[in-house]
C-alpha cells in the first residue's frame, strides 16, 4: 500500500499545480495525500468489499480517487492563501467556487459513468464465474 500510496501526492498535486506554492505546502499536500491513500487501503477497501461487495484490485479509488478529490479541495484553500495572484481568472471568492464545481463535476461525470458502465457489464451476462480470481493464465495461450 505504501508503494502505491508514493504515487498519491502526483495526483494530488495536479489539481494544485498552477497555483503558486513553496517546497513546504508541496511535501504537505503530497504527505496529506499518500496519508488518505493508505488510509483508503486499510479502511475503505475492506468496507466497500465487506458491505458492497466492491473489489477494487488496482487500487483505483485508493490512488487516483481519494487523493485528487483531496487536491481539488486543497485547490479552494491554495487559492486563498494566494490571493493576489495574477493569473487568477476570477475573483477569490468566485475563484473558489470554480475550484468547487470543477470537483463536484467530477465526482458527478465519475459516478455516473462508472455506474453506467456497471450497468452495462451485469447486463452483458459476463459474469467470469468459471474463471479463478486473480489468475491471468485463462487469458494467455501459448503460441507455438
Amino acid at each position: 500500500h505504501v508503494q502505491n500510496s508514493t504515487l498519491a501526492g502526483g495526483v494530488a498535486i495536479g489539481a494544485t499545480a498552477r497555483l503558486a506554492m513553496g517546497p513546504g505546502m508541496a511535501f504537505l499536500v503530497g504527505s496529506l495525500a499518500g496519508l488518505v491513500s493508505v488510509l483508503g487501503y486499510f479502511y475503505s477497501s475492506p468496507f466497500l468489499e465487506a458491505k458492497y461487495n466492491i473489489f477494487d484490485t488496482c487500487g483505483v479509488g485508493n490512488l487516483h480517487g481519494y487523493p485528487s478529490v483531496l487536491g481539488g479541495l486543497l485547490s479552494i484553500l491554495l487559492v486563498y492563501l494566494n490571493s493576489d495572484a495574477e493569473f487568477l481568472n476570477y475573483a477569490v471568492g468566485s475563484q473558489s467556487l470554480m475550484q468547487l464545481s470543477a470537483v463536484v463535476a467530477t465526482l458527478v461525470v465519475s459516478i455516473v459513468t462508472g455506474l453506467v458502465s456497471g450497468l452495462m457489464f451485469l447486463r452483458s451476462g459476463n459474469y467470469f464465474d468459471d474463471v479463478p480470481d486473480y489468475d491471468d493464465a485463462v487469458w494467455w495461450t501459448d503460441v507455438e
